[in-house]
């Protein structure tokens, strides 16, 4: 099972660079593309947030990534905690406590600890995330 938490890190670890440098295309190649996924998380500037399904989340992280262009290569350096890792055959689910940059851009900031959670499943051989939930405590 080594073999495949690293995997599992890794769609986590790409998820996270592409996201941060503005890199759509590698960010969508970590996600399950769904109906089924969902992304849900809360951060005192911007209150719940729940997004439901492929084409919404999509929408949402393209619009974001085009309104703030400019990578930050700072916000890739997150440091992960008490990470938790059970994997199947088919489904991982992992929880973690992230500490992130402030990066001076509000739609995307997460500065400070995150309480994170990723569920992926595995698609053809390939891990893809199909649920991530993040409560940002911050600083």
């Amino acid at each position: 099972m080594t073999d495949a938490r690293e995997a599992v890190m890794a769609v986590i670890e790409a998820e996270t660079t592409a996201f941060w440098m503005k890199d759509f295309a590698g960010w969508a190649d970590c996600w399950l593309q769904s109906p089924e996924i969902r992304m849900m998380g809360w951060w005192a500037r911007g209150g719940i947030r729940v997004t439901e399904g492929w084409a919404a989340l999509s929408e949402n992280i393209r619009r974001v990534m085009m309104e703030n262009p400019t990578p930050q290569p700072e916000a890739v350096k997150v440091r992960r905690e008490k990470i938790n890792i059970r994997v199947s055959e088919a489904m991982a689910w992992v929880t973690f406590d992230q500490y992130g940059a402030d990066t001076g851009e509000p739609d995307m900031d997460m500065p400070g600890l995150s309480y994170e959670t990723r569920i992926l499943e595995r698609v053809e051989g390939q891990w893809k995330l199909v649920y991530v939930g993040w409560l940002l405590a911050g600083e």
